[in-house]
């Protein structure tokens, strides 16, 4: 034991203090709205951060380290305290659920390319969602989606030529003013008796350079049973930065029952997200729960992040958040169940 301690002591310090200098930079970093897609990948990662951060308080602690220790916890304390305060608008939950609320269950599923119809159906059937947004459908899934007409009458997109951000929407209600813009936008109003939803789906660029994507796409469709687009899209957080843009001039025109969607490939740590929420004066549950964690599928909740989300105007609140089994795709589906 003794020898494994003078180990990590002579890796983690007498070689510069590397581990902690990371940990310092990454903190730094993750809380700046930066247009360079490295450090907007590390804004992403708040949640993980803090947790490396207590791994590394009591590392410094066994190693009996106290200064380092003691700022280590109190940096994890500072940005936690930031990233909760600086997402005013992510606790739309409901306290109160004695009162009678309309409600409607949501689900949105990036099924990267899968081909796994039957379980896919088969977890549809058993969550009952009304409304569902698709992302990343492939040619044999998007047929198969049809034949879903009797549980989900009305469609958006499911009959469009897709490509590889198309965004597809199924409901059980009536649909209206339908419009599918650049393929990686669907907007549509729900009717709901007397009352109209409107729903944006949405699947954001990544923000990350086209070698980066090439890799991790070459890498999933190896061990992957999906089928693999073609072409690939040009991805950028540029791309993603104006596709937002765009998403606001959208939201700016539509009336306060609003839902939007989608993979939005930023999580609710980051600045882009928040900085989104407060530009566009919407709200969401951000439960940090890692069952409500979505991509990458294939680890453990705790190590990943939640990057599909289901934002929404303030008339609504959040009764349940949850996600279901994957069946093949790097992202989990989001269930959301809305009380307006």
């Amino acid at each position: 034991m003794t020898n494994v301690l003078h180990f990590i002591d002579k890796v983690i310090f007498k070689r510069g203090n590397l581990f902690f200098f990371f940990f310092l930079i990454a903190c730094f970093f993750s809380r700046l709205n930066s247009q360079f897609y490295l450090i907007d990948i590390i804004g992403q990662l708040g949640f993980q951060i803090i947790i490396g951060g207590i791994l590394l308080f009591f590392v410094l602690l066994i190693l009996k380290r106290l200064l380092a220790s003691l700022i280590c916890i109190a940096i994890c304390i500072l940005l936690t305290i930031d990233i909760l305060s600086s997402c005013n608008q992510c606790n739309a939950f409901l306290e109160n659920k004695s009162q009678n609320y309309n409600k409607i269950r949501l689900m949105t599923f990036n099924t990267g390319f899968s081909n796994d119809f039957k379980n896919i159906r088969e977890m549809i059937l058993f969550e009952k969602p009304e409304v569902i947004q698709f992302q990343e459908v492939s040619s044999p899934m998007q047929d198969n989606l049809k034949s879903l007409k009797s549980l989900f009458p009305y469609n958006a997109g499911l009959d469009k030529p897709l490509d590889y951000f198309s965004s597809i929407v199924l409901s059980k209600y009536p649909l209206k003013n339908i419009k599918v813009a650049d393929n990686y936008t669907v907007l549509t109003k729900v009717i709901l008796g007397e009352t109209e939803l409107t729903i944006i789906g949405i699947h954001l660029s990544a923000p990350l350079n086209q070698l980066l994507l090439n890799l991790y796409v070459d890498l999933y469709f190896k061990y992957s049973d999906a089928t693999k687009p073609q072409p690939l899209p040009l991805v950028s957080l540029d791309i993603a930065i104006k596709q937002m843009e765009y998403l606001k001039t959208l939201i700016d025109n539509t009336n306060q029952n609003l839902i939007l969607m989608g993979d939005l490939n930023m999580t609710t740590t980051s600045k882009r997200f928040t900085n989104f929420l407060k530009d566009t004066n919407l709200y969401t549950y951000a439960s940090y729960k890692p069952s409500t964690f979505t991509w990458p599928a294939f680890v453990p909740g705790y190590l990943g992040i939640q990057i599909d989300h289901v934002l929404f105007s303030e008339n609504f609140k959040v009764i349940r958040k949850k996600t279901a089994n994957h069946f093949g795709s790097d992202h989990r589906p989001l269930l959301v169940d809305l009380a307006f």
